[in-house]
């Protein structure tokens, strides 16, 4: 009895932790937006930017509802275009390498593939590339470089132990990275880091069990 009342207080303080890094994730969106309209007008150039903004919230809309709501499969391409989304989306560079590139994905690999490209948007605070590349039913890597680029502290913990994840998940700054791990160990994924000459590259083994 005591271990459900905890599960579900970890469920419950993941949502309310979830539900703040939404408002904080589309705030600068809506007030781009919000400004914009407010002085458009005849202005020709803030109808503009309020296009702009409304086509980025609209983007971070469907990427986070694809990547925390209910999982759904995407189909050929729809990776690309939900990358669209994430944050800081013009200074990044989404590369997509392999049958990753083409591949219709369940929905588990789905989402968990989606979490991972948030989480290594996170570790661009500069902006950069993130490169996908391999075959998602099966194995897949995530590299990041840019100007400060670096993975969280204590990720491989995170991602070695659930259990840490969820513990780590009231704090909003680690909640994607605990995303990652709580979503990986439901789909029976491993994802793990494999140090390089820079940032370490993310593995993700997708196969059941982990492989």
């Amino acid at each position: 009895m005591a271990d459900m009342q905890c599960g579900r207080d970890g469920l419950l303080t993941l949502g309310t932790v979830l539900t703040a890094r939404l408002c904080h994730d589309l705030s600068g969106p809506l007030h781009g937006l919000s400004a914009a309209l407010a002085e458009s007008g005849e202005d020709a150039e803030a109808l503009a930017l309020a296009q702009e903004a409304a086509a980025a919230l609209r983007a971070r809309l469907a990427l986070l509802r694809a990547a925390w709501g209910t999982p759904a499969a995407l189909a050929a391409g729809e990776l690309r275009r939900l990358g669209q989304g994430l944050p800081q989306a013009h200074r990044l560079r989404l590369e997509l390498a392999g049958p990753v590139a083409a591949e219709a994905l369940p929905a588990p690999v789905a989402r968990l593939l989606l979490n991972a490209l948030l989480l290594g948007a996170e570790s661009l605070p500069r902006g950069g590339a993130l490169e996908l590349a391999g075959e998602a039913r099966r194995r897949v890597t995530l590299g990041i470089a840019g100007p400060g680029a670096a993975w969280p502290a204590g990720l491989e913990a995170l991602l070695a132990n659930p259990g840490a994840a969820l513990a780590a998940a009231r704090q909003p700054r680690r909640m994607q990275a605990s995303l990652l791990s709580l979503f990986a160990a439901e789909a029976g994924a491993r994802v793990r880091l494999r140090p390089g000459a820079g940032p370490a590259t993310m593995l993700l083994d997708l196969a059941a069990g982990g492989g």
